[in-house]
Formats: C-alpha cells, sequence, structure tokens
C-alpha cells in the first residue's frame, strides 16, 4: 500500500517523513510498534516508496519464522546486496563479516568484531548516497543478528544510515533497542475506521458496517477481513450474524499465533 492509500495516517506518515529526512541528512533510526494487524508493515512500504522516489538507497529484511534459529540469516538479507562495497573494507572485516554471512568457512568472529564490520559496511554504503535498512517481523529475527543490528541502530550518527523497524508491542525479541526512539502505531480512530470500511465495501448494509466497526476496533487489517469472511446474504444483512464473527484465515492466523507459546488448557 502506498502513502496515499493508508487511511487515517497522516501523522504516522508524518513521523516517517521526518525520520526519513533526518536519517538522510546524519543518520537516525526508529521502531515501530503496534497489535498485529495495525498497519505497521503498511507503514514500512510507505517509507519504502518514499525512500526510492527521495533516491535513497533501500535495503529491506524481515524475520522469518522457520530461520529464528539460524545464526545470521536475518543480518544475511541486511547485508548480502552490498557485495561491492564489501570488497571495499579491511580484509579482517572482510573476513568476518563474510563468515558470519555463511560466504566463506572459517571459525566465527567475536561478535564485537562482527558488530563493527556491518556497522562499516553500511556507512562505506552511504557514502554515495543516503542508505535505508527496513526491518519487518523483529520477534522473529535470530538472535545473533538482532544483537548486531541492535548495536548498529544505536551507532548511525553522522552516516546518513537509516535503520526503520517494525516489532508487534509486548513481543519478546532479541533487538536490544537501547533507548531508540520509537512510534507507537494506534488503531484507527472512529472517523477513519469508518471510511476505510465504507470506501472498502461500499455495499455492506449499515447494521453489518455497525458490527465489523464495533468488533474490529478500529485494526485495519480486522476491517478489512472481517466483511470477507461474512457470506453475501449475511453482508446485505439479509440473515442474522453469528454471535462470534467468523475470522478468515488471515486473522485466524496472525492472531493465533500469540497464543501458540501458551499452555494447552490457556489456548
Amino acid at each position: 500500500m502506498t502513502a496515499a492509500a493508508l487511511t487515517g495516517r497522516d501523522g504516522d506518515l508524518d513521523v516517517v517523513r521526518t525520520f526519513l529526512d533526518d536519517a538522510s541528512l546524519s543518520g537516525a533510526a526508529l521502531l515501530l510498534t503496534g497489535e498485529p494487524g495495525v498497519g505497521k508493515t503498511a507503514l514500512l512500504d510507505a517509507a519504502h516508496d518514499a525512500a526510492m522516489a527521495a533516491g535513497i538507497r533501500v535495503l529491506r529484511a524481515a524475520g522469518v519464522e522457520f530461520e529464528a534459529d539460524v545464526s545470521f540469516s536475518g543480518l544475511n538479507q541486511v547485508l548480502l546486496p552490498l557485495g561491492e562495497e564489501l570488497a571495499e573494507l579491511s580484509a579482517t572485516y572482510q573476513d568476518a563479516l563474510k563468515v558470519a554471512l555463511g560466504l566463506i568457512a572459517g571459525p566465527p568472529s567475536d561478535r564485537l568484531l562482527v558488530s563493527n564490520a556491518a556497522l562499516a559496511l553500511l556507512r562505506q554504503a552511504a557514502a554515495a548516497r543516503p542508505l535505508l535498512v527496513i526491518l519487518d517481523d523483529l520477534p522473529w529475527l535470530d538472535r545473533a543478528s538482532a544483537l548486531v543490528l541492535g548495536f548498529v541502530a544505536r551507532r548511525l550518527g553522522g552516516s546518513r544510515v537509516g535503520f526503520l523497524a517494525a516489532a508487534r508491542t509486548g513481543a519478546e525479541t532479541f533487538f536490544d533497542a537501547g533507548g531508540l526512539p520509537d512510534h507507537e502505531v494506534r488503531p484507527l480512530d472512529g472517523t477513519a475506521a469508518a471510511g476505510l470500511i465504507s470506501a472498502r465495501f461500499p455495499d455492506l448494509a449499515p447494521a453489518v458496517r455497525r458490527r465489523v466497526l464495533a468488533e474490529a476496533q478500529g485494526n485495519p487489517l480486522a476491517l478489512l477481513e472481517l466483511p470477507l469472511a461474512l457470506n453475501g446474504a449475511q453482508r446485505r444483512a439479509l440473515v442474522a450474524l453469528p454471535p462470534i464473527l467468523p475470522l478468515g484465515g488471515r486473522l485466524q492466523a496472525l492472531f493465533s499465533s500469540r497464543a501458540s507459546d501458551l499452555p494447552a488448557s490457556t489456548r
């Protein structure tokens, strides 16, 4: 979704634009937090589009559940496109990063050396033009990458490197924010939520629209997904809605994952 398509997000977009301006001049980091489905990824998409339009080079990665136990898999996503810049680093830094990223075999380097090498590589890459690192789903980032990237994010002053990441509120993560600026992405207000659902589902019966708005509580993903789980007769209020609205596959997957680590009886 482009910035123009983000209903009710003018304030959030202003925060992102200010961050991009600061980062392109002297380096900056920003952590977006919020509940699942609230629109963090959509804001990352908007930041990506704005950065590309401004001539900022973008490196984008995301934590992945099935790679969470693979050391430096996230760092590999971020730094792999910087092969040419890697060749310009000192031999010590090159070897440390090549081993960490799985490009060559060898004994693993000290984490501080890998962290400094990653920082040097990003600074080197930003020498020609500003650089933006976008990282989604921090809780799924492997521990080794999270520690290195947390180190890097706190040392970007004067670098023209931006670091923009997103994580669910309250989710456990190895990423050490360490006092990084953060911005909470909140649910849409009533006016914006009503505008979004009216634009996407103009034929939804008024009573059904009110029910969906009440159930979604301003969560954009819920506003867009709940009507899709209803059949045609339910959307037109020709039959009564069930006491509990069906969620659909995306909402089930998103919210049930939060309960996966709980005891069976609690789930």
